[in-house]
């Protein structure tokens, strides 16, 4: 069935469904930010930024676009983090003023929202750079009028914008020389191209199956020592509330001095982030214009330097135990290197030839299981390799382990675990004619497979409500299936999203996930 009209709840849970991809693929970000200055966090920026917007838009309750829209863009500019995120508020400044006086849009009107967002990224900006992220905005507008004309369907549509959006990111290294030297494409042009990935994922009959990270670094010494980050090294960021001026007062109080600097939003709150040598002067000339809050100071040349001694390039090998030919795939686009079956327990023998198989001298060995555990010690005392074992006790905490080593640059078995049992999790089978579902020492019974796993998910919740819910589906369960479970058990709750992929296990129809 087509899909005309995009609600106010609609547009929260595009948003929504982009900070989940921001927050997954922060970590290939990070590692292709060269441009402006390459201080390696363009992912994390991102990613908060848009998941300020998500929960200010799910707070305001509204069913109507406009005040959705508005909301979402309010907690873009408080929340803003870095270059990139302050741009992207922007764009959700412009978009929510064009829809300002709708209840719903239609494929047209996201395609002139789209196109005023697009505006309003290039004019917060002194001088624009072709090749950047306002070059695949603008690529994306132009593909999204052209679509509109023909194609209602709002699937249809933004799977068109997409496709012209990653080929316009792709031309950004001919279009910026610092790309090109470093071999990648332009970190907030890819991160724009993730959020439309994310939306296009939880529209119905959009859902894509598997994750992958198809923007990773041509080369591995992205961040070298022949890079410089300037005079102008500590990026700082603050909201300046109960503002006496506009933005363009402020920015020509703070230009002396500084590089990249952005002043958006408008009377009474103003956002500013800014490149300069003194973070001290520039708050105190913010000061006298309004009151300075959420001031973040980050000195950047300490975060190259950071990047130079530990490169974001993979460091080691990884290993992981999975139980299904649908956790390999995900497993090995999530970096795992070398993979084997869980059925059955891998031997000491299984792992210390798939250790001994890595490239790498260093290596992760993620157990994946309570069973695996004590063979994959045993196997990391007999190769020849350094393995650090993370105990993961299932394949959901092994992929949400794999997202942080990814993500965030973990060093330390222990991190990683911390990390991965963050994401709570649920396995969901059948027991003679009944089905049950096991969370932690809990378990649930009942006569279908979609008792159970509502049963299981409310037991996860932290709180009343919202959260991830993914579901890997396996046993004798199918494509449809898992798409029919994701509305019964989740359908039309709000704050909610469902992925489903597949997982391909044998001994449980789904693993559930939940995150927060």
């Amino acid at each position: 069935m087509d899909v005309t009209s995009l609600s106010g709840r609609g547009f929260a849970r595009f948003l929504a469904a982009g900070s989940y991809f921001l927050r997954k693929y922060r970590g290939v970000l990070n590692g292709l930010n060269v441009y402006p200055v390459p201080d390696g966090d363009t992912g994390t920026n991102m990613y908060f930024t848009v998941r300020s917007a998500a929960q200010a838009a799910y707070a305001s309750r509204s069913s109507t676009v406009s005040a959705v829209a508005a909301a979402a863009a309010h907690g873009a500019l408080v929340g803003a983090r870095g270059n990139s995120g302050v741009i992207l508020s922007q764009m959700l400044r412009g978009f929510a003023h064009h829809v300002r006086h709708r209840s719903e849009i239609d494929a047209f009107v996201a395609a002139t929202a789209l196109r005023e967002a697009a505006v309003a990224a290039r004019q917060a900006l002194q001088d624009p750079v072709e090749g950047t992220i306002v070059s695949v905005a603008d690529a994306a507008a132009d593909a999204a009028y052209r679509y509109a004309l023909h194609e209602p369907d709002l699937v249809r549509f933004l799977s068109g914008v997409l496709r012209f959006a990653n080929a316009a990111l792709d031309r950004t290294p001919e279009q910026l020389a610092s790309l090109k030297e470093a071999g990648v494409v332009d970190a907030g042009g890819a991160g724009f191209v993730y959020l439309l990935e994310g939306a296009l994922a939880f529209l119905p009959e959009g859902r894509l199956q598997s994750t992958a990270f198809p923007r990773r670094p041509l080369r591995s010494e992205v961040f070298s020592p022949k890079q410089s980050v300037g005079v102008m090294r500590y990026c700082t960021e603050m909201v300046l509330e109960q503002a006496a001026c506009g933005p363009l007062d402020l920015r020509r109080a703070l230009e002396p001095r500084t590089e990249s600097l952005l002043v958006v939003g408008d009377r009474p709150t103003l956002k500013v982030h800014v490149h300069t040598d003194d973070p001290d002067r520039v708050t105190n000339v913010a000061a006298r214009f309004g009151t300075v809050t959420r001031v973040k100071i980050d000195d950047m040349a300490q975060q190259h330097r950071m990047l130079l001694v530990e490169p974001p390039a993979q460091q080691r090998s990884v290993v992981a135990v999975v139980p299904g030919p649908g956790f390999e795939t995900i497993a090995r686009e999530l970096g795992a290197e070398v993979t084997l079956s869980s059925m059955g327990n891998p031997s000491v023998a299984e792992l210390v030839l798939a250790l001994n198989n890595c490239v790498s001298p260093n290596v992760y060995l993620f157990t994946n299981g309570d069973d695996a555990i004590a063979p994959a010690r045993e196997a990391a005392s007999r190769c020849d390799k350094v393995v650090a074992v993370v105990p993961t006790r299932n394949a959901v905490e092994g992929i949400s382990g794999l997202i942080a080593a990814r993500a965030d640059g973990m060093r330390s078995p222990e991190a990683i675990l911390g990390a991965a049992q963050c994401t709570l999790s649920a396995r969901v089978f059948y027991e003679g004619k009944s089905a049950r579902a096991v969370v932690g020492e809990h378990s649930f019974a009942g006569a279908s497979i979609a008792d159970v796993t509502r049963a299981a998910i409310d037991a996860m919740r932290q709180r009343d409500a919202g959260g991830l819910v993914t579901l890997y589906y396996g046993g004798s369960q199918r494509e449809k299936d898992a798409q029919r479970l994701s509305e019964e058990v989740c359908g039309g709750e709000a704050g909610t999203e469902v992925e489903y992929y597949y997982g391909g296990m044998k001994n449980a129809e789904y693993w559930v996930a939940f995150d927060e």
